[in-house]
């Protein structure tokens, strides 16, 4: 039997929760509670069925009542589950609707579907989006189309694919671009919302608008809809979403759209005040949006055609310069990320420090011990990482080495990506840079009485070494003592080692004294043999083999190199590269160790190598590239190593770690020249 207009009111009021969606929980309702409503709907649909067959319009005020109680969360599943869902999705596909009907037919379905995936399931897996979907085109209903696709979507994966597979995105684009686009203001934000859902679909950047990042982009500048922190930020947001696609940051760099990026980030950060936002959620909100700005940034200007559509000179590089003298940190950390991007060739990066002096602003915040926060430090390291690597670069950056600059970074043990990266950095300013290893090697006092009289950088690196336990960080500072040991043996050391002068003034144009009164106060030790005791990168190892055999090549270093052998692990790793056989740190310990010998009596007597093969081995330097080689070089450059410590001995080192380096060179030369195919 029909029931009337008021009954169906009644019934709604009477057995629904009277509690708001926030307060209503299902699992405390009475055992049936769901079933009993599905039953009272039953006459409700028939109600509905009879009026629509009819084209009675009190069906109008049916829907009407029918919206409001579905307002309430208990009535979303016994909908569901009664007809009255399905009933509505019948009604809204119908080619002919009277408007009031439209309007709380859709009021029935997003209300239905808020928060219920089985609802959602039956809109999508009965093809009702479509439906749904093409009544955007009528703006007159956009205060109801919108929050409903959005509550469809929202939280329900299966619904977004479908959405925008039935192309949801030309819709709301074209709504976006309405000339009337501001009398729906309120709404946009919800449109934005929809729009990130959609983004994150597979194919959706092939159906898309092509222009949608730059049309979201371009709302952002419009006062009458981005004046808020929340339309903002959803504006933004949904662009950025769509920049994550390849195609979207490419259309991005070839048009115009760029300078709509660097204005959103901008006013993302200038416009809008964290600590002036009293509101929790709009807090988060920003703060994603800003990180969302900074994604899409490092995507676009990370694409390789980016240089080509935007080199040094042009508007956006312009920009990002200027951002660096910045007051606002965030701003200079954005450009950092953008011109580190750029700056991946060395011609640009000369430019930027030659021409554009880009190194200067991002030195004081190095240097300032008020500067602490990670992104700001991070993102300037970083950016002068790149511009460290053309050896043009590496003396104007040596400011960084001095004391107030990348050692204040070295002690941050609570940001280990931050001191990673400053340690890095010290790396590349130093790899055959005289001058800057002279920076390292600089005393950090004058003054005798001073604590710091005895300290340098590159202590200060060791110092690092021996403190972290992050792997990549130990490396880094191991590879950048490697890096100036390298050179103090591969430049006259006068000029390098300044404050280092031997006790003896006649001594002072000596080398080898200046470089063993340096290496007595620095002890470069642990980091050097970590280079080749590690496993994990063998290229790290050879190079280490080959700054070993330069260094014994002279009195001073052959005593570090010395001292880091006396190490059974370091033994061990040594007879290895010579002989290819794997020997354990304890077996180096009880066949060669102290405890197996005494220690020389004469230098002559440990003079007496074994006759081996004068193959007239030097140094040489492995190439990464040819990784077939480089166990042959590292055999070559430790049988070097060897044959120099050997001539440097000292009356401390015990007789059988002597014999054993005899032995290896005698085994190691007989094996390249068997390799060579010469006789014995």
């Amino acid at each position: 039997m029909a029931m009337s207009v008021d009954d169906i009111a009644a019934l709604l009021s009477r057995e629904g929760s009277g509690l708001t969606p926030d307060e209503y929980d299902e699992s405390v309702e009475q055992e049936g509670a769901r079933t009993r409503r599905t039953e009272l709907l039953g006459p409700v649909l028939e109600t509905c069925q009879q009026l629509w067959d009819t084209g009675n319009e009190e069906l109008d005020i049916v829907s009407e009542k029918l919206g409001d109680g579905s307002r309430d969360a208990a009535w979303r599943a016994p909908y569901g589950d009664s007809g009255i869902l399905a009933f509505f999705l019948d009604v809204i596909a119908a080619d002919t609707v009277r408007p009031a009907l439209l309007r709380h037919t859709l009021r029935v379905i997003g209300n239905s579907c808020a928060d219920t995936d089985a609802n959602r399931a039956r809109v999508v897996e009965g093809n009702h989006l479509p439906s749904i979907i093409r009544r955007v085109q009528d703006e007159t209903f956009v205060p109801f189309t919108v929050p409903v696709l959005y509550n469809i979507l929202v939280d329900y994966e299966p619904a977004q694919l479908s959405a925008s597979q039935a192309n949801l995105n030309e819709h709301l684009t074209a709504l976006l671009s309405s000339p009337r686009i501001s009398a729906y203001a309120p709404y946009v934000s919800y449109i934005c919302k929809t729009l990130t859902l959609l983004s994150t679909q597979e194919g959706e950047a092939g159906r898309a608008n092509p222009q949608t990042a730059q049309l979201l982009l371009k709302l952002a500048q419009n006062p009458a809809l981005a004046s808020e922190v929340e339309d903002f930020t959803a504006l933004v947001k949904a662009a950025s979403g769509y920049l994550g696609s390849e195609i979207f940051q490419r259309d991005m760099i070839t048009g115009d759209g760029l300078p709509l990026l660097l204005d959103a980030i901008a006013r993302a950060h200038t416009a809008f005040s964290l600590d002036q936002l009293e509101d929790e959620d709009e807090a988060a909100s920003l703060k994603e949006a800003r990180l969302a700005l900074q994604a899409a940034l490092a995507d676009v200007t990370g694409h390789d055609e980016f240089p080509a559509h935007h080199a040094l000179g042009t508007p956006v590089p312009e920009t990002l310069l200027s951002w660096l003298r910045s007051s606002e940190p965030s701003l200079r950390s954005a450009a950092c990320l953008a011109l580190g991007n750029l700056s991946r060739s060395d011609e640009t990066s000369i430019a930027l420090v030659g021409t554009h002096l880009a190194h200067k602003p991002l030195i004081g915040p190095i240097g300032d011990p008020s500067t602490s926060d990670p992104q700001v430090l991070h993102s300037a390291l970083s950016f002068l990482k790149n511009l460290a690597i053309p050896a043009t670069n590496k003396p104007v950056l040596g400011d960084l080495l001095s004391p107030r600059c990348l050692p204040r970074i070295f002690s941050l043990d609570t940001l280990p990506q931050v001191q990673y990266a400053a340690v890095s950095l010290a790396r590349l300013l130093l790899v055959n840079c005289p001058g800057n290893v002279r920076r390292v090697c600089l005393r950090h006092s004058d003054e005798e009485s001073s604590a710091s009289y005895e300290r340098t950088t590159l202590i200060d690196l060791c110092a690092v070494f021996e403190r972290t336990d992050a792997e990549p960080t130990k490396v880094e500072a191991a590879r950048s003592v490697l890096a100036a040991c390298r050179v103090l043996h591969s430049n006259p050391v006068h000029s390098i080692l300044l404050d280092w002068g031997p006790e003896k003034p006649e001594d002072a144009g000596d080398d080898s004294k200046r470089r063993e009164t340096f290496y007595s106060k620095n002890h470069l030790g642990d980091p050097l043999e970590f280079l080749i005791t590690q496993t994990k990168w063998p290229v790290l190892r050879s190079e280490a083999w080959f700054v070993f055999a330069l260094m014994c090549r002279s009195v001073d270093g052959c005593g570090v190199i010395t001292g880091v052998m006396s190490s059974d692990a370091a033994t061990a790793v040594l007879i290895q590269a010579i002989t290819g056989r794997q020997t354990s740190p304890e077996a180096v310990a009880a066949q060669y160790g102290e405890a197996a010998s005494s220690a020389v009596e004469s230098s002559q007597e440990a003079a007496e190598t074994p006759s081996s093969i004068d193959l007239g081995l030097e140094p040489q330097r492995v190439d990464p590239m040819q990784k077939a080689n480089m166990a042959r070089v590292d055999r070559e450059n430790a049988i070097v190593m060897c044959q120099e410590m050997l001539g440097h001995w000292s009356d401390n080192v015990p007789q059988r770690r002597v014999s054993l380096w005899q032995d290896l060179i005698k085994e190691g030369t007989e094996m390249i020249a068997a390799e060579r195919g010469q006789s014995v």
